[in-house]
Order: C-alpha cells, then structure tokens, then sequence
C-alpha cells in the first residue's frame, strides 16, 4: 500500500493560482459557454449522440470483421453533412479542442517538470519533430 504524499503548501498554492488563472481566461471562458450552449441544445445533441453512436457501431462492426451495408455508410455521412452544417456542433467541437488543449498543455508540463526536475521548455513538452514527447502530452 502506497501512502499518499500531500503536495506542499507552495505546489498548493501554485496550483489554486494556474487554476484561477484558467477559470479567469475569456477564451477558455467562451469554449466553456459554447460547451454548455451545445449542452442546452436538445436537437444538436440528439444529432450528436446519434452520430458518435452510429460511427462507433460501424467502427466496431468492422473491426469484427462484419460487413457495413451501403446504406449504413451513407446514413453516416449524412449524418456527418449534418453535423458539419450545425453550428452547435462546430462550436462545441471547437471548445472541446481548446480545453483540451489546455488540458494537455498543463499535464505536459507538469509531467515533464516531474521527469526532468526543472521547467521543460515548450520545446521538450512538445517536440517538433514529430517524435513521441514521452507522455502527459495526449499525443499517443
């Protein structure tokens, strides 16, 4: 058994601060709003649901080696058309990118501050080579 270690008074303190500091940000602020309007649209999140359900179905299907029928593809597509074409849609994919980014950002960071026991530069988070960046990142 494992003992939990409580961060220190500093670690607390910086972290209530970073998150302060998110909660404060206008454009994470306006993702969060998109988010929970997206939330409150019953129609474009029915559309959601039945599209994510539907594309895992097939997905799932097809990895089972089942075979996908014309008209399933195409009722996917169309509801893909749809979903493209809803702007509650587009705007809450577009808020899920950023906070996740966000989200990414962070746990990079403090991953790789873990690991290298000093502040990573953006580039050791993040490499731009497209390598592997170790973990934390979400990139694998």
């Amino acid at each position: 058994m494992t003992a939990t270690v409580a961060p220190s008074t500093l670690i607390s303190d910086k972290l209530n601060e970073l998150c302060a500091a998110i909660a404060a940000d206008v454009q994470l602020q306006s993702s969060r709003d998109q988010a929970e309007a997206f939330l409150a649209d019953e129609s474009a999140v029915g559309l959601y649901r039945n599209l994510i359900t539907l594309n895992r179905d097939l997905h799932n299907r097809q990895r089972q080696g089942q075979e996908i029928s014309d008209e399933e593809v195409e009722q996917l597509q169309d509801l893909e058309e749809q979903a493209n074409a809803n702007q509650a849609i587009v705007n809450f994919q577009a808020a899920q990118d950023a906070l996740q980014n966000v989200a990414n950002m962070v746990n990079g960071f403090v991953a790789k501050t873990l690991e290298k026991g000093r502040v990573p530069t953006m580039e050791e988070v993040f490499p731009q080579d497209g390598g592997c960046c170790g973990g934390g990142c979400g990139c694998h």
